[in-house]
């Protein structure tokens, strides 16, 4: 656009639409603030605020520049930007420069050519690709920064919710009755500023004075509540034992903020979205306070004060609250899925059941509101979802789902003619979402089923036998969201739609077989997102999404399906970018990565290339063998008490008997012919010669465990050694589950291959990480092994194996954690394809196991290393060339 066209009689949504945003959603609304107003148009990435547009209409003793900063800051906006006659202003209501709103000069209609990249940097593109940023920094560098509106609020309710534990006479569940009132706040604050009520008394008339509660204009608001705002939320009165100066303190901070810049600022809840507010509830519900002893009093005028401890509820039940821009991109893909397959006037039955606080029926809401409003913008489709039963939402957790129905209350407040509210105890229920009978009127058949299940392993799941018996997903060492998604595809429609996050190992590793087999069979696969070792919450597990629907019963599986690699979870407005995928722009591939792969056909792990990458490794594959017909590729050995069976060796003694140590047990004395030289997969390092002083307690002979009689009488120092910890070798869960005898190993391997010479690598590490048993007699324990059909690859395959171009290779395959670590198993191993010039060619398999042998000798830091590493890797890459395939 010519910006110098730009002038003052132009409106919001003009001016928006100038700026590129005609194609995007966008609110129209009156802003005022005293005698200041503004004429508003707020515009969305992907369901996220980003840029206000606006216009001055008036100007009192507040500023309009303050009074769009202070907007913004309520609906999370990333830019505001205000017109008037003189021309316009950029605002970011998240910075501050100086004590005051981040502003930058006032720039005339005359001198829009100047400033043109500031102002193209306020295009979707260019808010969506942080050039907004730049583009304002280069002017103004902010001097701090605000807390965003939901984290301002949980600091203070927090704060008010310890004081009320540490000062309140009764303990009885205190913690979720503050909850309860919290949410009852939320709902009175959001209905008194958005004006749904005019008879409604000000929630503030319950302050007296300074610290003083007024009781009985609560119970005043609380039955006004009853009566006219509807709901089971207003209930119950909550509060009666709490201390005066808590229930004053949480009402006023719910009308002042406490470091806002604008001297007359208050809170608007008519100005927060639902989502804020729902977040804010989610954030404070993250832990729960637990009183403890008294400590010594301070103030005589308070009642005396408890210690206070936190717990937090989210890691114990394996619940981690999703980003919105996770929410929104499942809820939006999920349901434009659904309207590909059914008329634009059906409505869909989407359920959530372990739906937390909400976040994924809120923006599936969203999303669904959006799309009907298009086809009729009159029609109360809000209520009728609801009391249609349209949205259903299960949690195990009561408080969770309180916290849901709060923030489905607050979405609903958005909505024309909101009141009375619904009773939402019929479709937001409490129930166990793998056992649909506790579902009540809710058991019954959807068509799309979305959410974010709780990442609990095996161990942690205590009905762990009841669940075998019904899920074909819980076996072996199952996740506890596996059920979850199956689940989804008992419940589901044909053709219904599923969205979940995942823990992203399930597309990869060996406990996920039985899910993918289930998926691969039941279900077409629309997108696949891996997170890789990014974190969009603070889980242990590692996440991805997977969204797909159940295929009819003659239906083909598809060819190909749609990937997302994530990079980098920093960018603004992460959604908007998933969901374009591959039509991203390509200054975002340092963020993600999006291509179609072949669409997965099994439980086998899922190698999800694209078509480039498949053409690369199809070339390479047709010149080369693959690892497992070259070698043996077998696990270490599992004890499943590495402090009973590991030792140190400190002397072999005269006669036949050996000295050991380790902290747990201390000094020992036993047969030298029950112990065997060892290393633990978590020791190997890359190109090591292992050498090793552990020596490892190993009862076996010919493969088989030596019977308690012959330990008893040929080897009794070790057979006392057994019978002293009985107890905690018989307690190991995987001896009872395999009815070994109580000394055995959990899982011991056969001792050929264990005394031959080998390539050794721990279960985690960032890269292809071999060590080398060069002389063989080394028992693994934990890790993998490559044991070479023939002797001489050794050293060539550990130089090769290492070598950067074939850790490429193999990392498209692994599972990815922590810190960029790759899982390596076998089944990771056996297929990485050994170029055939590398076993035909001594020459070069020579220079290579020279190049590999020479590195053992040298410190892992060391320069001359690094300078051999690189030799390998040129000689490897030159391999791949010489078959065809670029560099991956």
């Amino acid at each position: 656009m010519k910006l110098n066209s730009l002038h003052a009689g132009l409106g919001p949504k003009k001016i928006a639409e100038m700026f590129g945003w005609q194609d995007a959603e966008g609110r129209t609304s009156h802003v005022s603030l005293g005698a200041t107003s503004l004429r508003t148009y707020r515009t969305f990435v992907a369901g996220e605020s980003a840029a206000m547009f606006s216009v001055v209409e008036d100007e009192g003793d507040l500023s309009a520049t303050d009074l769009a900063a202070l907007f913004s800051y309520h609906t999370n906006t990333q830019w505001a930007l205000v017109a008037d006659q003189g021309g316009m202003q950029i605002i970011n209501p998240h910075w501050m420069y100086d004590g005051a709103w981040y502003k930058l000069p006032h720039i005339s209609w005359d001198d829009f050519e100047r400033n043109e990249d500031l102002f193209a940097s306020l295009s979707p593109e260019g808010i969506v690709q942080r050039r907004a940023v730049t583009a304002a920094t280069r002017r103004k560098e902010p001097s701090s920064f605000l807390k965003p509106v939901d984290d301002a609020l949980v600091e203070r309710l927090d704060k008010w919710r310890e004081q009320a534990m540490a000062y309140s006479k009764d303990d009885d569940r205190l913690d979720e009755k503050l909850q309860t009132f919290y949410a009852q706040l939320f709902v009175l604050r959001t209905i008194e500023d958005r004006g749904l009520d005019k008879s409604l008394p000000e929630l503030k008339s319950v302050i007296i004075s300074g610290d003083k509660f007024d009781w009985n204009a609560w119970e005043t608001i609380l039955t006004f509540a009853q009566e006219r705002i509807g709901s089971d939320l207003f209930s119950n009165n909550v509060i009666k034992e709490m201390p005066e100066h808590v229930l004053a303190g949480v009402v006023r901070d719910l009308y002042v903020p406490v470091s806002l810049p604008t001297g007359r600022a208050r809170y608007n809840f008519s100005w927060i979205d639902a989502d804020l507010l729902g977040l804010a509830y989610e954030k404070y519900l993250a832990t729960i306070l637990k009183p403890a002893s008294l400590i010594d009093q301070i103030d005589f005028f308070l009642p005396p004060q408890k210690d206070i401890s936190r717990i937090s509820v989210r890691k114990s039940a394996g619940a981690y609250y999703t980003p919105k821009y996770i929410t929104n991109f499942i809820a939006t893909k999920s349901i434009d899925q659904f309207y590909e397959f059914e008329d634009n006037a059906t409505l869909p039955s989407i359920i959530d059941f372990s739906c937390g606080s909400g976040s994924f029926l809120v923006s599936a809401i969203d999303r669904l509101l959006a799309h009907l409003k298009r086809n009729d913008p009159n029609r109360a489709w809000a209520k009728e979802l609801i009391d249609g039963g349209y949205v259903a939402g299960i949690d195990i957790d009561e408080k969770a789902v309180t916290a849901a129905r709060l923030h489905l209350w607050q979405r609903l407040l958005e909505e024309p003619e909101a009141l009375p509210l619904p009773n939402l105890s019929q479709v937001i229920r409490v129930g166990d979402g793998l056992d649909e009978q506790s579902w009540g009127p809710l058991n019954k058949k959807y068509d799309i089923a979305i959410g974010n299940p709780p990442f609990l392993s095996t161990p942690m799941v205590s009905e762990s036998v009841d669940l075998r018996s019904k899920f074909t997903t819980a076996t072996g060492r199952f996740d506890f969201s596996s059920l979850f998604l199956e689940q989804a595809t008992n419940i589901l429609n044909e053709k219904g739609v599923f969205g979940f996050v995942i823990p992203n190992r399930l597309f990869r590793n060996k406990s996920g077989e039985p899910l993918r087999k289930l998926i691969t069979e039941k279900a077409s696969i629309l997108q696949v997102v891996d997170f890789g070792s990014t974190r969009p919450f603070d889980a242990d597990a590692y996440v991805g999404c997977l969204i797909g629907y159940l295929r009819g019963n003659d239906e083909p599986i598809p060819q190909h399906t749609s990937v997302i690699e994530v990079i980098s979870i920093e960018a603004d407005f992460l959604a908007a970018l998933l969901l374009l995928g591959e039509d991203a722009p390509k200054t975002n591939e340092n963020t993600i990565k999006a291509f179609r792969s072949r669409h997965p056909k099994s439980g086998k792990p899922w190698r999800l290339l694209s078509e480039d990458e498949e053409i690369l490794r199809i070339r390479l594959e047709d010149q080369s063998v693959l690892l497992d017909t070259l070698a043996l590729i077998p696990q270490g050995i599992r004890t499943g008490a590495n402090d009973l069976f590991l030792f140190e060796l400190i002397a072999e003694d005269s006669g036949d008997l050996v000295r050991l140590y380790n902290d747990v047990v201390g000094e020992i004395l036993i047969e030298a012919d029950l112990v065997r030289p060892a290393i633990s997969g978590s020791k190997l390092q890359r190109y090591d010669n292992v050498e090793t002083n552990t020596r490892l307690i190993y009862p076996y002979r010919g493969n088989a465990p030596i019977e308690e009689a012959i330990l008893r009488q040929r080897f009794p120092k070790a057979w006392q050694y057994f019978e002293s910890n009985r107890e905690f070798l018989g307690g190991r869960s995987s001896l009872q589950k395999s009815g070994g005898r109580f000394y055995e190993l959990v899982w011991p391997r056969n001792e050929e291959w264990l005394r031959q010479p080998k390539l050794l690598i721990r279960d985690l590490a960032p890269k292809t990480a071999f060590a080398v048993d060069a002389e063989g007699g080394t028992y693994l324990v934990g890790g993998t092994a490559v044991v070479p059909n023939d002797i001489e690859l050794l050293f060539p395959l550990l130089g090769y194996l290492n070598s950067e171009p074939v850790n490429a290779l193999v990392r498209q395959t692994t599972p990815e954690f922590r810190g960029g670590f790759q899982k390596f198993e076998p089944q990771h191993i056996q297929r990485i394809p050994v170029v055939e010039r590398l076993l035909q060619d001594d020459m070069i398999a020579g220079e290579i196991g020279f190049l590999a042998q020479s590195l053992t000798a040298l410190e892992s830091d060391h320069s001359a290393r690094r300078k051999i590493e690189q030799k390998i890797d040129n000689i490897v890459l030159e391999l791949f060339s010489e078959a065809g395939v670029a560099p991956l």
